[in-house]
């Protein structure tokens, strides 16, 4: 698979936030979006989501150099954002069985086991409900939904905010290990350390 950037542009009003953007994200890459606020980070990752549909231009996945009907499209695609709202009333279980279960999709309990220890999460949490969790146990949990999805598209808008340096680690991992199996993976940030570490660096600019 391969997703597409074909002379795309992004306006709001008379703001042009996107202009002519052009670039084929590889599979088993791993690509930091880089730019200071307002560049249009998190737009160009909903953008590459189809939650946004560009003002000019076009986004494809392509497989086999056939795009991608949109239903198709939609379950290819696997993304996290600081604005992502998990039901506060709900218990982490029934979170990730609903999200999943969007997907087409079911969990054992011993595939959740693991996708808690891989994020990090004690097994307890898990009929706990979301309005106890701490800031970095609500990251984590949507870490492991993405793990869950088994997408080929990994979508990541700062997805370290609120973590302490090991769930920084955890993620980075888990990005690593999703790109090592074919995933293309696009990480907004500004964070020095997460950028370097992408095989490439796309920096935005604000007028």
């Amino acid at each position: 698979m391969k997703l597409s950037f074909e002379s795309v542009g992004m306006r709001f009003g008379a703001k042009e936030l996107i202009k002519d953007f052009t670039h084929t994200f590889e599979p088993s890459t791993i690509t930091a979006i880089t730019g200071a606020n307002g560049s249009g980070k998190s737009t160009l990752l909903r953008l590459a989501a189809h939650l946004t549909m560009p003002t000019s231009g076009r986004v494809t996945i392509t497989s086999d150099n056939k795009p991608l009907t949109r239903g198709a499209y939609i379950g290819a695609v696997a993304m996290t954002t600081p604005e992502m709202a998990l039901y506060t009333r709900l218990t982490a279980r029934e979170n990730l069985s609903f999200f999943v279960g969007l997907r087409g999709k079911s969990l054992s309990d011993n595939d959740i086991k693991k996708l808690f220890d891989k994020v990090g999460l004690p097994i307890d949490a898990l009929s706990k409900r979301i309005d106890t969790f701490s800031t970095g146990m609500r990251q984590r949990l949507k870490v492991a939904m993405m793990i869950a999805a088994a997408a080929p598209v990994w979508l990541l808008d700062e997805p370290t905010l609120g973590l302490d340096e090991k769930g920084r680690k955890m993620v980075m991992r888990e990005a690593w290990e999703a790109s090592a199996g074919g995933a293309i993976v696009l990480w907004a940030t500004n964070d020095k350390k997460e950028s370097e570490a992408a095989d490439d660096v796309i920096e935005l600019h604000a007028d």
